[in-house]
């Protein structure tokens, strides 16, 4: 009887861990590591640094109420492209912003909560 749950824990136990793909990155702890110090905890850019370099508040930001793969491209495409983010774009890989840019639009959507 014991064993058999052993193997059933086991057994779920590992379904679980082949339900996450490896390596999937967590947007809100990336959001956390690299964005918050300009955009702030509520994407409304209300830190002194976000006040220096005129960063966006996300919560106006209208590109950031789409569909989750137009929030994507938009971030994808404002972290390459833009200057000011020059020193972080080599930091982050595209499957980073994809989880970063899901986790902004949620936060919109939350109004910044």
């Amino acid at each position: 009887m014991r064993t058999q749950r052993l193997t059933s824990l086991a057994v779920t136990f590992a379904v679980l861990l082949a339900a996450v793909p490896a390596g999937a990155a967590d947007g809100k702890a990336v959001y956390e590591a690299i964005c918050i110090n300009c955009h702030g905890p509520d994407g409304r850019s209300d830190t002194k640094k976000g006040k220096a370099l005129k960063a966006p508040n996300f919560l106006e930001e209208k590109k950031l109420v789409g569909t989750p793969d137009a929030v994507a491209a938009f971030v994808k495409q404002s972290v390459r492209e833009k200057k000011k983010h020059k020193q972080i774009s080599p930091k982050v890989n595209d499957e980073e912003l994809a989880a970063v840019a899901e986790y902004v639009r949620v936060l919109v959507s939350a109004g910044g909560k």
